[in-house]
């Protein structure tokens, strides 16, 4: 959704024209058409894997938390999150920028992922990242601490369609 609001969130920053242009009107209609129709949260069930699924793109990343149900044949969404970067992180290396978002979606679903292992979905595996190269400084240092007390397991698309047959 952070991108669909984008042309919305340009006419909110100070010192700009207010000008509502046909861009503005298809954000606000598909905004509109959403939240007409909210999906459904369902809590999740003690003992069964959460999966998560992460989407980075080059100005924001979107987070989805879900869990299989009893059959393993389908799956139900129980939180979901999206941020717009700021401009120093949207200056990021595009692993850098995964590694930034699942710290922050980690920390924002800290009360499911304390309880739960957590298999991560994502074009990118920031855990192999983090967690395998020898000398961390900086900023990727503090994702890994914040990441290091979860149970967090790197699963390939595939692999989890394959999991399900």
């Amino acid at each position: 959704m952070t991108a669909t609001c984008a042309p919305i969130f340009k006419l909110l920053r100070k010192d700009q024209r207010h000008d509502w242009i046909e861009d503005c009107q298809k954000a606000f209609d598909s905004i509109k058409e959403y939240l007409s129709e909210p999906s459904i949260l369902s809590p999740p069930v003690e003992g069964r894997p959460l999966i998560m699924y992460l989407a980075v793109l080059d100005d924001s990343m979107g987070c989805v938390l879900g869990q299989q149900d009893e059959s393993r044949k389908k799956e139900y969404a129980i939180y979901y999150l999206s941020k717009k970067f700021t401009d120093c992180e949207s200056r990021y290396s595009m692993l850098e920028k995964t590694c930034c978002a699942l710290a922050w979606a980690a920390k924002r679903l800290r009360q499911y992922m304390l309880n739960h292992m957590t298999r991560l979905i994502s074009k990118m595996d920031p855990i192999k990242y983090i967690f395998e190269k020898p000398a961390l400084t900086g900023r990727i240092a503090r994702w890994q601490m914040l990441i290091s007390e979860y149970d967090i397991e790197y699963r390939a698309q595939k692999a989890i369609k394959d999991e399900r047959l």
